[in-house]
């Protein structure tokens, strides 16, 4: 049995409302998610969230406030994202909050990651992958700060074997599967099941802390039962057969440890390695005993089988295989796990099913919910939608790559995203460009998606990872666009607008150097025009898959570009690290003194800066940062800078494989989640809010008949209000949906503008 004292690691501390990062020379980026993005008639609230592809989600009182947040952790990039529980009811009630990244061991977080409460002191611990088995980190935070520490790096059990010897070993969980953490047996305790190493049965494991110490504070396993349910699942599919026999079961197994009938099976063919399951308990009809959802990793459907044994006696007695089959049922394109847990604030706990692959699944309309219309002892899910939070959200499918550029020549930089491919049915994935035009102004950007096929380019036969790269290369005054592709190539669109807006007709598919042979450099490359040497013309700095970056320089004119490959090592750049490709995906940017300098992002979603570039373009650029201001928005991170906020300096947008995008601006405005305190703004409570909220005056701008205004996205005026007291109370409840600024106007008084989230 397992220890009763563990041994505990300290971890990440932050106070829990703590958010900012530590400032470079030229650079002080502060996330901010509340730049307005609409869709349609739709303000995306979550837009700069970052995707959402293949998700786990689970509760968490992250600001002690006693209301459960949501935090999800997306298997595509080993990302956890945070969404607080602004108060009310509904799934409108969740807001993006970046107030706690610090806190998690994020480098110990991979392949799973699922919250529940082991030691019953109400603050749910982290439960996660690691080496065929799982780490556990204990909950630890006060009514002040957030906090873990790693409880045991590999949970470990006593192995009970069929003549009732036992052995110490880790209790094998597959990095496929999502193990069943819950209360088997209504001890208190927190027990596992999870499938066999070889078989298609699920093994109990028992909880002996509340029999052994008489709490249930620790993790002290022992395998209790090889076919908990008397259930089989098969080898081949995901059908399952009922009332089996276990003759390698353990001597007097526990909860439903009689055998049944023969299955007239091979008990060869039953111990076949099992590929991958997700397993859900939950209490399906009110009977108090664990019932189970099931999920296949080759199969679209939910699988729940009935319980009908008691607490101490379970035997699965039935089985529906197209769950809920009185409603909409599951159908994932592949591998989906359902999450149990409280979505709308009704106290009664709702079911959310996401795809639990790494690939091939669907990445844009992937959160099903199902919301409970029954109770929570005697739940009925009735479908919702299938796009839970995604629909809030900036999401391109897989993978995400930011561009800037000014489509319509307003002089306000548009943002295009590309991808690499929205999940189709057929099995072939859509490439396309999104077009998010910047109607805000020169100080406060604001974004209209007024496209997710810009140009109609998923029909051109490019394909997916699609990355554009945009200059004036033939000096007729407005900027050309290259594209390169996932093989390598590039192709030229030259804009043959007459008019601001951009218009682009290919002209040559398939782009060669000077000699005439094809451009191929490697695969999924990512291009950027850049003047490299200074010379006039516009040059190509291109990443790839590998992780380096290629230098081809126009040996052309500034009206008729000619290409020829210096080197494939540019400055020896190469964003590799163990285990991983390179995805170099490189943006050159000048700095303060008119010297250039890279930042590049990378597969493992760190961004690499290198300085010492100019005059030094055959040579070895300086490496001075792997991890550019900690910023890590997970795989396959893609960037692009430009100064959107109009105070002189570089903000920045990060895209990443989980198919969205985050914002990073560089002038100290006040977000919903930055409380770094760092001069005086309005305080703005509750926010987000569904209409009604205070606004708080700091006491040195506090003074009388000044105005008060709040504005919409687009700059505005939805409100006005004169200075009666230091707190004044605002109510846009007859407003839609969106982000709102607030800001003191006065001949004698001003603050900066604060930001507030509007969601009824």
């Amino acid at each position: 049995m397992c220890s009763r004292t563990p041994l505990l690691r300290p971890f990440f501390v932050l106070p829990a409302l703590l958010v900012g990062l530590n400032a470079t020379a030229q650079l002080d980026l502060r996330f901010d998610g509340t730049v307005a993005v609409q869709r349609g008639s739709q303000q995306l609230d979550l837009a700069w969230s970052g995707g959402l592809n293949f998700a786990q989600f689970s509760e968490i009182d992250l600001d002690v406030d006693g209301l459960k947040d949501l935090v999800y952790f997306d298997r595509s990039g080993d990302k956890l994202v945070t969404l607080r529980n602004t108060g009310g009811t509904g799934t409108g009630r969740y807001a993006l909050t970046r107030a706690f990244d610090a806190v998690w061991p994020f480098s110990q977080l991979h392949d799973w990651a699922l919250f529940r409460d082991y030691d019953c002191d109400g603050k749910e611990d982290i439960f996660t992958y690691s080496l065929a088995g799982f780490s556990v980190f204990r909950n630890t935070s006060t009514t002040d700060e957030l906090s873990f520490e790693q409880l045991v790096y590999r949970a470990e059990c006593d192995y009970v074997f069929t003549d009732g010897s036992s052995q110490r070993s880790n209790l094998y969980v597959s990095s496929d599967d999502l193990p069943g953490l819950t209360d088997v047996d209504g001890d208190g305790d927190l027990d596992v099941l999870t499938f066999s190493q070889l078989g298609s049965f699920v093994e109990y494991y028992k909880n002996l802390s509340v029999e052994s110490y008489g709490t249930c504070d620790s993790l002290t396993f022992v395998r209790r039962n090889a076919c908990w349910g008397r259930f089989a699942e098969s080898s081949s599919t995901n059908a399952v057969t009922l009332d089996v026999d276990c003759p390698f079961n353990v001597p007097a197994p526990e909860i439903g440890g009689e055998p049944g009938s023969d299955l007239h099976q091979d008990l060869a063919d039953r111990a076949k390695a099992h590929a991958g399951s997700t397993i859900t308990p939950l209490d399906l009809n009110g009977d108090g005993v664990k019932d189970l959802l099931l999920g296949d990793i080759a199969y679209t459907n939910l699988v729940a089988l009935t319980n009908g044994g008691t607490v101490d006696n379970s035997l699965m007695v039935s089985v529906d295989d197209q769950f809920p089959s009185t409603d909409v049922a599951v159908d994932l394109p592949v591998f989906p796990a359902a999450f149990h847990l409280d979505l709308d604030g009704d106290t009664d706990r709702d079911l959310l099913v996401c795809p639990a692959a790494r690939g091939l699944a669907q990445n844009y309309k992937g959160v099903w919910y199902y919301r409970n219309s029954g109770s929570d002892a005697a739940p009925d899910f009735e479908f919702q939608q299938d796009d839970l939070f995604q629909g809030r959200m900036l999401d391109v499918g897989e993978g995400a790559n930011p561009v800037f550029f000014d489509h319509n020549g307003d002089g306000l930089m548009d943002l295009i995203i590309s991808n690499e491919g929205y999940y189709d049915p057929t099995g072939t994935y859509v490439g396309k460009l999104a077009l998010l035009q910047n109607v805000g102004s020169a100080e406060e950007p604001a974004f209209n998606l007024v496209t997710d096929d810009y140009m109609n380019l998923s029909t051109s036969g490019i394909g997916v990872s699609m990355y554009p790269a945009f200059a004036d290369i033939d000096s007729d005054g407005d900027k050309d666009m290259y594209i390169g592709d996932l093989q390598g190539r590039m192709h030229f669109y030259r804009n043959v607008a007459t008019g601001p807006i951009a218009q682009f007709t290919l002209a040559t598919p398939n782009v060669t150097y000077q000699n005439g042979t094809e451009i191929d450099l490697g695969r999924q490359i990512t291009p950027q025009f850049v003047d490299l040497d200074r010379d006039g013309r516009m040059d190509l700095v291109v990443g790839e898959q590998n992780g380096n970056l290629n230098f081809v320089r126009n040996v052309g004119t500034t009206t008729a570009p000619s290409w020829t490959l210096v080197t494939d090592s540019l400055g020896k750049v190469r964003t590799v690290t163990a285990y991983t490709l390179g995805h170099s995906a490189p943006f050159i940017f000048t700095n303060a003194d008119g010297d250039y300098e890279l930042l590049a992002g990378s597969e493992n979603g760190s961004l690499w800066h290198y300085t010492g570039i100019d005059g030094n373009l055959s040579g070895t650029w300086t490496l001075a940062d792997t991890n550019f201001m900690d910023l890590d928005e997970g795989y396959r991170s893609t960037l692009c800078m430009h100064d959107l906020t109009g105070d002189g300096e570089l903000d920045l947008v990060i895209g990443n494989y989980r198919g969205g995008v985050s914002f990073w601006r560089s002038d100290m405005i006040a977000g919903v989640d930055d409380h770094t305190g760092t001069f005086e703004v309005l305080t703005l409570r509750p926010n987000p809010t569904t209409g009604t909220f205070e606004v708080v005056l700091p006491t040195t701008t506090a003074q009388l008949n000044n105005t008060l205004v709040v504005r919409n996205a687009l700059g505005q005026d939805v409100h006005r209000a004169r200075v009666t007291s230091s707190v004044m109370t605002f109510d846009l409840a007859d407003q839609p949906n969106g982000v709102y600024t607030v800001q003191l106007d006065g001949e004698d008084a001003r603050t900066a503008p604060a930001r507030i989230v509007v969601h009824h």
